[in-house]
């Protein structure tokens, strides 16, 4: 009997890696400190010359005083921030496509959806070369061009750019915003 699992999503939010290596490397680093501190003080009986005025100073540091309430804000605040960014979904590498028309999920990664756009749009009469980047909210087309009437490019432009992501049906449409650039 074969065990059944559950499809994985071709559409998923990355990890959100940057706050657990921060908090990684903030632990190592002081893990590394301590062991270094204790095992400097078990073995020879006092603390490392070098940190004896560190330790010293935070010693004798009260709890009510500016510099403790100062670091703790601090680390309040930088514990908020790594929590938020953790909690917010990245940016997916994938979108989805043919949505309602396939049964199933079909997925095209942005950069071969960018790739598609600007191939299609370099084929009208009069572009020279175009810049595609999609984003959350918004497809950005720049299409150079050397023509000195810019507007049927403009315009033929902007149907190529629409025709290629209507094919597609995405989920989440982005509206494209087409703009021209004159080359000499």
């Amino acid at each position: 009997m074969s065990a059944t699992t559950t499809p994985r999503k071709l559409v998923r939010h990355p990890a959100r890696a940057i706050p657990a290596v921060l908090l990684s490397v903030v632990l190592l680093v002081g893990g590394a400190l301590g062991v270094w501190l204790l095992g400097a003080y078990f073995l020879h009986g006092t603390v490392p010359t070098e940190a004896s005025s560190a330790v010293t100073a935070i010693a004798d540091t009260r709890l009510d005083s500016i510099t403790a309430k100062v670091v703790a804000v601090a680390l309040a605040l930088l514990g908020l921030l790594m929590i938020l960014s953790a909690l917010v979904p990245g940016r997916p590498s994938r979108t989805q496509i043919l949505d309602g028309d396939v049964p199933g999920e079909t997925a095209i990664s942005r950069r071969d959806l960018a790739r598609r756009i600007r191939r299609r749009t370099e084929q009208v009469d009069g572009v020279h070369s175009a810049h595609v980047e999609i984003g959350r909210r918004r497809t950005d087309v720049v299409v150079r061009t050397v023509v000195d009437d810019t507007e049927p490019v403009l315009h033929a432009a902007r149907a190529a750019v629409e025709q290629a992501v209507e094919e597609l049906h995405p989920a989440r449409s982005a509206p494209p915003r087409v703009r021209i650039v004159r080359r000499s």
